[in-house]
């Protein structure tokens, strides 16, 4: 009895194991995003702050849109990574339920 209950258990606690470790590394890529993006808004802010002419408000623009285009580049990777994390999760969860279903 505790065999057979054992063995229903395992797959389930496999894909519970699973679930936590996806949950675990798409909050870390979530965090580091708004780790990186809080960065790059207080350094924006300091350098409009700094903004004292003519020659630097030129170059604050000038620096504002290449930071949007890096921004708009890490947006795609990090949607790259969760596209790849999904995909991996969708196929470990039907190596685990196809591997715990008996073969008819």
């Amino acid at each position: 009895m505790s065999n057979t209950f054992e063995s229903f258990l395992a797959p389930i606690k496999e894909l519970n194991e699973l679930a936590l470790k996806s949950i675990e590394e798409i909050t870390a890529l979530q965090v580091k995003a708004i780790q990186d993006t809080t960065k790059v808004n207080l350094d924006a802010l300091k350098s409009a702050a700094d903004i004292k002419d003519a020659d630097t408000l030129q170059k604050y623009l000038t620096d504002q849109v290449e930071i949007a285009q890096s921004l708009s580049t890490k947006a795609v990777e990090d949607a790259q990574e969760m596209a790849k994390l999904g995909e991996s999760y969708a196929n470990s969860v039907k190596e685990i339920v196809e591997k715990s279903v008996p073969k008819v």
